[in-house]
């Protein structure tokens, strides 16, 4: 390259637009559950899409938490980038040298605009938006509310000027209540749903909290007819909002700004509902506490990845896919060299904890749950085994002794304290 075309480029690079970023976080939305993505049941066209156009993340795991509303601590990973042990408290004040991705992109020059649950993030960080739009609350409102959260982002992306925005919407679906309008709940019919090949009555053992509030939404033991109707009613709260989320893609479209768009959909966790391992809710580790990640816009490819990712990974991630600066003390680690094809992983292993009484690790292929109190080890080959239903803790014994070590590991990197280091 000579001087000249060198000097082109650079000014190129200056001049061009910077990119708008709209981070869509639903509530409670498991991996599996868009149909591009190989669930043939769930209609989700607007998700289909954006798979095809974009790139997925197979394996994205919110840090968990020590509360059992877990979508507080997993959403305030994302928008402070600390890792589990590292965030603050629903109440706590922020600390010193806490950042705050809104800050961040504000700081950049955009205009930030936040929709979702009010207490359902980490309160200042979500303050810290320079227009805030809190969900209604209550059950009777519920199952329009997908539409509403549109209505209002539409509106919003028509007022806009030339200003790159940051949009965070966060909708209240599909946590239960599960309620969708008539017309998505009437495209699936609870007989035809398939349960899950590891769908259980009951879970085999005492995980150390089986009466928690998310358990306590179904009858024990849990009974097909019951589960194929949570899921049912699951899926309808999520086609309900593809439906809406395509108006949202549309009126950036409309606005002529689609293509320079980074658009990043996830959820804060996925959870159990329809009996997997007996369950029903998200206090657990198992692999359906994973998260959907789709990532498309400018700098993006289209491909897939199975390269282990943390919720607080998502923050130096878009700042990176956007040109903004990484505070300092964000802990996440960038995804952007996998998306750009520079590298094939960030990180060695996923690690996840649920109060003091259940603790993960995983690795490419092989992932530890431990109890604590219970004096309790599973192993899985999530490759071989990736519903999670043949436990190798007793006839792969070096390979459980590895995963323990990691685990001790793990523990020591992320400072944790609130359960005894595991013994190896």
């Amino acid at each position: 390259m000579t001087r000249r075309s060198f000097l082109f480029s650079a000014l190129a690079a200056q001049s061009a637009p910077k990119p708008h970023v709209l981070l869509i976080n639903t509530d409670d939305q498991r991996f599996d559950t868009i149909a591009a993505l190989g669930n043939p049941e769930i209609k989700t066209p607007t998700l289909d899409a954006l798979v095809r156009r974009g790139f997925v993340f197979s394996n994205l795991y919110s840090q968990g938490g020590m509360i059992p509303a877990m979508c507080l601590p997993s959403r305030t990973m994302l928008m402070t980038g600390r890792s589990v042990f590292h965030i603050p408290g629903r109440n706590d004040k922020p600390p010193e040298g806490l950042k705050f991705l809104a800050k961040a992109f504000e700081a950049a020059g955009y205009r930030t605009f936040h929709h979702g649950k009010r207490g359902n993030t980490y309160l200042p960080a979500s303050e810290v938006f320079q227009t805030k739009v809190y969900s209604q609350e209550g059950k009777d409102a519920r199952a329009e509310q997908s539409e509403r959260h549109a209505d209002q982002v539409i509106q919003w992306i028509e007022a806009s000027g030339a200003q790159p925005f940051f949009i965070y919407l966060a909708p209240p679906v599909p946590h239960d209540p599960r309620l969708a309008p008539k017309q998505f709940a009437a495209m699936y019919d609870p007989a035809t749903i398939t349960l899950p090949r590891n769908y259980m009555p009951e879970h085999p053992f005492d995980n150390g909290e089986l009466k928690i509030r998310d358990e306590m939404l179904a009858a024990f033991p849990r009974k097909p007819d019951e589960m194929r109707r949570h899921l049912a009613d699951y899926y309808a709260t999520i086609t309900g909002f593809d439906h809406h989320l395509g108006r949202v893609f549309e009126a950036l479209r409309k606005k002529g700004i689609e293509q320079n768009t980074i658009i990043l959909f996830t959820s804060d966790q996925g959870l159990a509902v329809g009996g997997r391992h007996g369950l029903m809710g998200k206090q657990n580790l198992y692999e359906h506490f994973k998260s959907p990640l789709i990532l498309a816009g400018p700098g993006i490819r289209n491909g897939r990845s199975t390269a282990l990712a943390h919720m607080h990974d998502l923050f130096p991630t878009l700042c990176d896919l956007a040109g903004v600066a990484v505070p300092a003390g964000v802990e996440g680690l960038s995804l952007a060299p996998v998306i750009r094809g520079r590298s094939a992983k960030v990180r060695e292993y996923a690690f996840a904890v649920y109060k003091d009484i259940q603790r993960m690790v995983r690795g490419e292929r092989w992932k530890l749950i431990w109890y604590p109190k219970a004096a309790r080890f599973q192993l899985f080959d999530v490759i071989d085994d990736p519903w999670e239903l043949r436990d190798r803790s007793e006839s792969h014994p070096k390979i459980l002794l590895k995963m323990k070590r990691v685990l001790a590991e793990q523990q020591r990197k992320y400072e944790d304290n609130a359960a005894p280091i595991v013994s190896v």
